[in-house]
């Protein structure tokens, strides 16, 4: 198994999935950098003036980790940081879901489509840090890649981002939903 998980193509798989999540993540968020500061003031876990500054940074930051993950240099150490800040949503949105405040938007995608805070998104978040993690482990370990290993892994890295961005849309489409019905039953 764990010559399976250090070969060159599942690596170039994992890093362009993540780092075309974070880029999508960072794009979002900063042609909405206004909402999304609502959306970081509204976990209130922060007073504003540190609410804004995070909302300004961790975009920079996301799309940073983002490129870094593509450079094999850069790989482990940007693993590791993306390990850090997903863990770091995960415990913020566990905070607000022990609070009972699960009807706030987890901020994780802008555009207009909302996602409700739950349980389901820690353990996203506790998958997407061990995933993160075990590129980390494994990047040092791994064979360097050739053209077509590299390419098959950045194709299926696009693919994967593809599936769990339709998935995230059908999550917050179903949101949308709830939050209709429930407002025309009243």
């Amino acid at each position: 198994m764990t010559a399976l998980l250090q070969e060159p193509l599942i690596l170039w798989t994992l890093r362009s999935f993540l780092a075309a999540l974070f880029a999508t993540a960072a794009v979002s968020k900063l042609t909405g950098i206004e909402e999304f500061y609502g959306v970081v003031r509204n976990f209130r876990l922060l007073p504003d003036g540190p609410s804004r500054a995070v909302a300004m940074v961790l975009p920079v930051a996301e799309l940073a980790i983002a490129v870094a993950l593509l450079v094999p240099a850069l790989a482990r150490p940007a693993a590791v940081a993306a390990a850090g800040l997903l863990a770091v949503f995960g415990l913020a949105i566990a905070v607000n879901v022990l609070r009972g405040r699960t009807q706030i938007d987890c901020g994780c995608f802008r555009g207009g489509m909302k996602q409700h805070i739950s349980w389901l998104l820690v353990g996203r978040n506790a998958g997407l840090t061990g995933l993160a993690l075990a590129l980390a482990a494994l990047h040092p370990v791994a064979r360097p890649a050739g053209a077509v290993e590299l390419t098959t892994g950045l194709i299926a890295g696009a693919v994967l981002m593809l599936l769990y961005f339709s998935a995230s849309l059908l999550g917050g489409l179903s949101a949308t939903q709830n939050a209709t019905s429930t407002a025309k039953g009243r």
